[in-house]
């Protein structure tokens, strides 16, 4: 609604959604790094100004805009019935994701040196996706923690009405509104057909789905301003664009790169078209881009004065420049290993030739260079950020370079869709056919999450049920502000982090704690502790003949005058390894060997 009031009636519901959502950023971080008040205040601001966007007739959603959002609403149920439970999960989440979050609850701040500390590793980074997150704690202080996870989904929703809209009208207005079958097309495209979609990262709470959805939104609303330009018109949807790059940025670091890659890649099309698109493209795209670098100056600002981490450059002596042939090697590799999804990649540099050869100069071909240029300039951006940011030994194996490109999945996929449709569809056909190919195509849409429940579900892979039945037993003796000596044998400090975000952000929240992580359980560590002034220890996993400790159990020990007492006990479930166990958390603490 917001966005609606903004850009007017003639702009489609998706991108009102994203004009909606960069307003948010700009007034949260505005507010947030040069005003000492409440975040909530601005926030309340805006939730009543959206709902008052209906009160005024030109600038209330069209009939048909909520229409749109009521058939991907009801196609996508029972997707949401499945997810509607989801919980935190993935290591970020704990390390870096929910502890911003939950700051905005707790002190409606962003952290800075001159504020109560913040658990997360990454205090100073971007909060776009927490603004949601914090926007629906006004309603559940406790939402963030699977409000983060739901909110990507939204997104990723949003980029597929887009889609949906690209290939049945190919506009960029709020009407006509594409029906039930390319509803549905859409809604598989951006998951199960996404050849970039992995459940546990575009569904946990990470900011790269978030990437990925603005990034096709933007994407084709470069395209469609390009043709504009070709036809020698102006450009109808420069705010909407503006305000979709100023979200971009604010997502997470690596999010102005790919707002530079995205600018780019709309002069190299527009070059490679005619050279006389340059100029007015490089003045469009100015004039777009200018809230993104706003909003990053201001960021820098805050990053600058703050007096806490975040993701900083190497210093120029320690550039990975040695090791770049490594780098290159070890993403080659990565390649290798997901050739579904670059084989995509490449296809689409094939269907190019073929499109400019056949067809000449059209919408899909200026969206097929459009994709191959924005590949090759966010790749050039990610191998920078090996060479500058990363350390050593992350530089060395290009970690995550597959997430990376997971940004780039979704212009991927409406590139491919458009060029396929154009190659395949040659007629118009009967009318009956369509109906009853919709019809089969919502059916599969509204029973696909039901067949990939387990995989969609990746919150209940093992062992993480363990950890979070251990976090809520324990939760029950704890109190806020407790020091609790956390005895985990064999940790890699994954199981540590996980049980500390589930005992800090998930209700009955257990605030303030100090935990003191230990990878070892014998008697030394205890009075180790006690020393230290912990009363409390949790033994994840005692060993045989160790008292009159139960073995192979998770238990509490309370310290008095007179040692250490047992305070509670939980086994392990019997059939716990008969599950198929992933490699996400370290399995030793939890009673099972590697």
């Amino acid at each position: 609604m917001t966005g609606a009031g903004l850009t007017g009636r003639r702009t489609a519901p998706e991108f009102q959604i994203v004009s909606g959502w960069g307003a948010f950023c700009l007034l949260l971080t505005g507010w947030g790094v040069f005003l000492p008040w409440d975040l909530r205040i601005p926030a309340i601001a805006f939730s009543i100004a959206a709902l008052s966007v209906p009160l005024v007739p030109a600038r209330r959603p069209r009939a048909g805009d909520w229409a749109q959002l009521g058939r991907m609403l009801v196609i996508t149920l029972p997707l949401w019935l499945i997810l509607a439970p989801i919980r935190p999960s993935q290591p970020d989440t704990f390390l870096n994701l929910l502890p911003n979050a939950f700051y905005l609850v707790d002190y409606g701040r962003l952290p800075t040196a001159d504020l109560p500390p913040s658990g997360s590793l990454l205090p100073a980074a971007p909060y776009n996706t927490q603004f949601l997150s914090f926007l629906g704690s006004l309603v559940d202080p406790d939402y963030p923690a699977p409000g983060m996870s739901l909110v990507n989904l939204m997104l990723q929703l949003t980029a597929a009405l887009a889609i949906a809209r690209a290939l049945g009208t190919r506009n960029v207005s709020s009407a006509p509104a594409p029906g039930w079958g390319f509803t549905a097309i859409a809604f598989l495209l951006v998951t199960l057909l996404n050849p970039g979609f992995v459940p546990r990262i575009h569904l946990a709470a990470y900011g790269d789905p978030a990437l990925s959805a603005l990034g096709v939104l933007a994407a084709w609303l470069l395209v469609t301003a390009l043709g504009e330009l070709a036809a020698g018109r102006h450009p109808t949807q420069l705010f909407p664009l503006a305000l979709g790059l100023a979200a971009i940025v604010n997502v997470k670091q690596t999010g102005f790169g790919l707002a530079a890659a995205l600018s780019g890649a709309a002069l190299i099309t527009a070059w490679a078209e005619r050279r006389a698109l340059v100029a007015p493209t490089v003045r469009f795209t100015v004039v777009a881009i200018l809230p993104a670098i706003l909003v990053y100056a201001v960021w820098r600002y805050h990053v600058a004065n703050a007096g806490v981490d975040e993701l900083r450059p190497l210093p120029f002596a320690e550039w990975n420049w040695a090791h770049l042939s490594t780098t290159i090697a070890s993403a080659v590799e990565v390649v290798s290993e997901k050739p579904f999804y670059f084989g995509c990649v490449a296809a689409t540099a094939g269907l190019l030739v073929i499109q400019l050869r056949s067809q000449g100069w059209t919408l899909t071909s200026r969206l097929l260079t459009f994709n191959a240029a924005l590949f090759v300039l966010y790749n050039l951006f990610i191998f920078a950020t090996y060479i500058v940011a990363f350390p050593s030994e992350m530089s060395i194996e290009a970690h995550s370079f597959f997430r990376y490109n997971t940004h780039l999945s979704l212009v991927l996929v409406l590139t491919l869709a458009l060029a396929v449709r154009d190659f395949a569809v040659t007629a118009s056909p009967r009318t009956e056919r369509v109906r009853v190919a919709s019809g089969f195509v919502v059916l599969i849409a509204l029973l696909a999450p039901f067949a990939f429940v387990k995989r969609l579900r990746f919150d209940l892979d093992m062992p993480q049920p363990l950890v979070w039945d251990l976090a809520k037993n324990l939760s029950q003796h704890l109190r806020n502000g407790d020091r609790v000596a956390l005895l985990l044998p064999g940790d890699n400090n994954s199981v540590a982090t996980m049980l500390s975000g589930v005992l800090a952000y998930t209700p009955p929240r257990r605030r303030r704690l100090d935990l003191l992580r230990l990878d070892t359980q014998d008697q030394a560590t205890l009075d180790e502790a006690a020393r230290l002034g912990y009363p409390l220890a949790l033994i994840s996993c005692t060993p045989t003949g160790w008292g009159n400790l139960p073995a192979s159990e998770a238990v509490l020990l309370h310290h008095d005058t007179e040692g250490w007492h047992v305070a509670a006990a939980w086994p392990y479930p019997t059939d716990a390894t008969k599950r198929r166990w992933q490699h996400i958390l370290s399995w030793g603490p939890l009673c099972r060997g590697q």
